[in-house]
């Protein structure tokens, strides 16, 4: 699988502009800000030991958050039929720009991502909004999807 470097110039310039909105605050309030929304303790004592209580408290508390209301035993087979999707595609990809494959022969490479987009289709929409997992899951769809229709409709004849 290939990374796009415009999606992740993207993601790395929005990174940068959050980190500049916070320039001018101090790393105790961002901190505090953070364990308060990981539902952490709201008043922590000052000092070395206050701040090891805190930085503790908040690898607790970020342990314990579970993606978007999804628990870790849910999100391993989500991630693994995403991957799975992934690879499919990547082999659709690869055979796709081989000059001696026939269309016929990607049959069965459609019929497998149409069967990915069906299984992964319910998953969506039981996740909730807001859910970064339902945002990777949902352009992954999104892509496999215009891929088979694209094959469907004869752009690769």
């Amino acid at each position: 699988m290939k990374i796009k470097t415009d999606e992740l110039t993207r993601v790395i310039s929005e990174q940068v502009q959050k980190g500049a909105k916070q320039k001018d605050a101090k790393f105790d309030e961002i901190l505090q800000r953070t364990i308060e929304s990981a539902g952490g303790p709201r008043n922590v004592s000052p000092g070395v030991a206050g701040n090891q209580v805190a930085a503790t408290q908040a690898a607790t508390g970020i342990q314990n958050i579970q993606m978007g209301g999804v628990s870790e035993e849910e999100q391993g087979p989500i991630l693994e039929r995403i991957e799975q999707l992934l690879d499919t595609l990547e082999d659709y990809q690869r055979n796709l720009g081989a000059p001696n494959t026939a269309t016929g022969s990607l049959l069965p490479l459609i019929d497998r991502l149409e069967e990915h987009n069906k299984t992964l289709a319910t998953i969506l929409v039981t996740l909730p909004e807001g859910d970064a997992l339902k945002d990777i899951l949902n352009r992954v769809l999104i892509t496999s999807v215009v891929e088979v229709e694209k094959f469907r409709r004869g752009d690769y004849s």
